[in-house]
Order: structure tokens, then sequence, then C-alpha cells
């Protein structure tokens, strides 16, 4: 059995299908359907059931792939490792991000990046941040872009970002440098789900001061929320970093107690995995550029009481 088997074994789970599969891989669909039915044939096992023009895994297939794919993984490993013995600056670098961060941070940077260290492919991965951190620990990322502090990972910090409320121009509100949540919590909310981060800091700091806010809106998508802001619907509540128009908006950090809800945004990774040499030039770069033009920096800036670590 060779790896290129492998990889087509996932490509085809991951795409539910051989067609699909065949399109990513660049390979024909029946080439790849033989290879398929040769690994099956090898392992004595049947990896798929086909169901109405759609393979799903058998109990065995679905055993198998997560062994799979840390095969593939360590023998990806194995490669970068290669490499960075030999000296050589080209690789591989797999880079979890959450979907905000991604479109705040990375575009600008990843030019630059890919300009200065043209051998250096690197691969992104979207995906929530407790996901991130299980995709670390497995093997399946170099690096994510998310918050310090789980157990087990290093990081290096980048950038703050607090919970920002956003209203129309001519919202009462609109002019405060800053807002108490006990003052939001009088007004009408739209407010992210509960998986943002952004939502449970302003819940917990909602139960802490027993305040039961009104919320107009829960929504994934934080420039929906923003829509319906500008045209005077309620307050939205939204991460410091989210990019958007602020043409006819008023926009305030959030604060209890005089201080930010919020946290440091961090590069995250596996201390205990071998990183080539690359991986850890790509960390420096993006702390040294998140702290010059970190996402949310103007609105930040004279408001809240934080500093960026002189490290």
């Amino acid at each position: 059995m060779e790896l290129r088997h492998l990889r087509y074994f996932v490509a085809v789970a991951d795409a539910g299908g051989v067609s699909r599969a065949a399109a990513r891989l660049n390979i024909s669909q029946p080439a790849l359907s033989r290879q398929i039915r040769d690994l099956e044939t090898e392992l004595g096992l049947s990896l798929f059931d086909r169901r109405g023009g759609r393979l799903v895994l058998t109990g065995e297939g679905e055993d198998l792939l997560a062994r799979g794919r840390q095969l593939l993984t360590d023998a990806d490993s194995f490669r970068e490792r290669a490499g960075a013995l030999r000296g050589g600056d080209a690789g591989i670098l797999r880079v979890g991000v959450a979907p905000l961060t991604l479109e705040s941070l990375l575009p600008p940077f990843l030019i630059r990046h890919q300009r200065r260290h043209p051998g250096i492919e690197v691969r992104l991965a979207e995906d929530s941040p407790s996901r991130l951190f299980a995709r670390l620990e497995r093997g399946e990322l170099s690096l994510a872009v998310s918050f310090p502090g789980h157990e087990g990972l290093g990081s290096r910090l980048l950038f703050p970002l607090c919970a920002l409320a956003v209203m129309s121009v001519d919202h009462r509100l609109g002019r405060r440098a800053t807002l108490d949540v006990a003052e939001v919590a009088k007004e009408r909310l739209l407010l992210l789900s509960r998986q943002f981060l952004t939502r449970q800091w302003f819940d917990t700091a909602c139960q802490r001061a027993h305040l039961r806010p009104k919320v107009l809106l829960e929504s994934t998508a934080p420039h929906a929320l923003i829509a319906l802001a500008r045209v005077g619907y309620g307050i939205a509540i939204v991460p410091s970093h989210t990019e958007f128009d602020r043409r006819g908006l008023r926009t305030a950090p959030l604060v209890q107690r005089g201080k930010a809800l919020g946290a440091w945004a961090a590069i995250t990774w596996d201390p205990h995995r071998f990183q080539p040499p690359f991986v850890e030039r790509f960390v420096d770069e993006l702390a040294a550029y998140s702290r010059r033009s970190y996402p949310g920096r103007g609105l930040m800036r004279g408001r809240i009481l934080t500093s960026i670590p002189k490290r």
C-alpha cells in the first residue's frame, strides 16, 4: 500500500463522492475509482457503501479514516523535517484561523510573506477556536491563530481585541468613547450566536451584573448585525477586528467596572512536535506585523487601558 492510496481514500471520504474528489485531486474519475477498489482489495475490507450516487463510509472505513489522516500527517511531518535538516527554505505550513481573523488580519500579511518566502506554501484551515486547538494536538495544523491559555500549547500574543458596540450615527449613545455593559443591556441588541467569544464575553458580563438584555436577533453573520445597526434597528455587538464600512455608524468598546470586555489574540503551536525553522520565522513576522497594524487598532487606540507586550 502506498501513501497515495491513503490520500485518495481520505479525499473521497471528505468529498462524499468520487467525482468531487477526482476534481479536487485533478485526476480522472475512473482512475480514482480503480485506486479505491485496489485499496479495498488489498485491505480485504469495504471502505464505502454506495447509496444513491453518494459514497458513505462503512464502519470499517470510519475506523480507518482517522488512522489514515494520522499517517498522512506523520508523512508530511517526516518530509518537513527532512527539508529542514537539508537547510532549505521550502515546505508546507498549515495554519488554522477563525473566520473573522482570516478576513481582517491575514490577507495583506500573507501576500508579503509569499513574496519574501516563495518556497513556503501556506495552507489555511478555517475553524472555531476549540476545534483549532484539537487539530493542533492531532498534528493536522502547524499553527493556529486563536487565543492563549490552552494547556499544553505554546503561544505568542498578537493583538488585543474587544467587544465593540456598533450603532447608527444618530443613536443617543453614539457620542460615548466607551459604553458600560449596564447601559447597553437596556437597548435593543443585535448579538452574535453563542459560539462566538464576543457573545460569551457579553453574556458573562450580563450574568455578573444580573442583567437581562433585550435581544432582537442572534446571528452568525456580524455584517448582517451591522447592516441592521446602520439603519437604527438596534445596537450590534461584534469583535473589534471585524472589517466594515464605518460611514453612518458610531462605535464604542464595551466595558465593565472600567475594564474592556476582550482578550489578546495569539498564535499557538504544539511545543512537543518538531517544527521546521520557517514556522518560527512565520510566527516572528506575523507577531511583528500585527503589532504595527492589527485590525481594529483605530477603534481601540486611546480608549482602552491596554498595552502591547514588548517581547
